[in-house]
């Protein structure tokens, strides 16, 4: 297990979860360019990503619950990769603090049960501060959710594939607005990645509502490819609508 439980759609961004797969790289950690103890609860921002030769995918970030514990998160990521799949949502709940280390993580496949997936290595360390020696400059840029003033990052994966990213601390939850990666090293999901800001908005609530089941690999891969639900499971509803 990589980066997130090595979920197949972090596709080296990092961002995007999905199915364990051993063939997926880590990818680069995912910046964090604000202060989540100062972000109103309920913040959402959603993003189109898309990948050469592949159907796009929408993503919704939301700040759903804060506890003395942490701040936790919810990705939702629907269509591309995870279309058989339905909405994947994937909870994780960091640390107090600008190191954002996960201190749980939580992944729910349409309307299966939740389970709890295990946390190693990498994947602790999934956010992090951007490193101001890979600033590039300050720029207005225009995406679909508008023109945002922000910080251009110009950074490398472990890998070696080259990643820019730019991020403002008026976009919640975590500042991000736009990524661009040219990939080479995962022959999964070769070429230009791109990640852009479409919306932002507040007041999401957590989708996963269910207690957690313990993880299980071969469940959660049959539930990506579109398999049935597990008994007793609900429909998720959408995050931050």
């Amino acid at each position: 297990m990589s980066r997130l439980a090595r979920l197949a759609l972090t596709v080296a961004l990092g961002l995007l979860p999905a199915v364990a797969s051993a063939q997926m790289s880590p990818g680069p950690p995912t910046p964090l360019a604000v202060d989540l103890s100062k972000i109103a609860l309920g913040s959402w921002a959603k993003y189109k990503t898309t990948m050469e030769a592949m159907p796009p995918m929408s993503t919704k970030m939301a700040l759903v619950k804060r506890t003395p514990a942490g701040n936790t998160l919810e990705m939702s990521v629907e269509g591309g990769l995870v279309a058989k799949a339905g909405n994947v949502v994937t909870q994780m709940t960091l640390s107090p603090g600008e190191s954002g280390d996960v201190k749980n993580l939580i992944l729910q496949v349409g309307a299966n049960d939740p389970m709890e997936v295990p946390i190693a290595g990498a994947q602790a360390h999934q956010f992090t501060k951007p490193d101001p020696k890979s600033l590039v400059k300050t720029e207005t840029i225009k995406v679909a959710a508008g023109s945002f003033k922000t910080k251009h990052y110009h950074d490398k994966t472990p890998q070696g594939d080259t990643v820019d990213f730019w991020v403002s601390e008026s976009v919640a939850p975590i500042g991000l607005v736009k990524m661009e990666m040219i990939q080479k090293s995962n022959p999964a999901v070769p070429g230009q990645i791109d990640m852009e800001l479409t919306a932002v908005g507040k007041g999401a609530k957590t989708a996963i509502t269910k207690p957690a089941k313990p993880f299980d690999q071969a469940t959660l891969g049959k539930q990506v490819m579109g398999g049935a639900s597990a008994p007793g499971a609900g429909a998720a509803p959408p995050a931050g609508k």
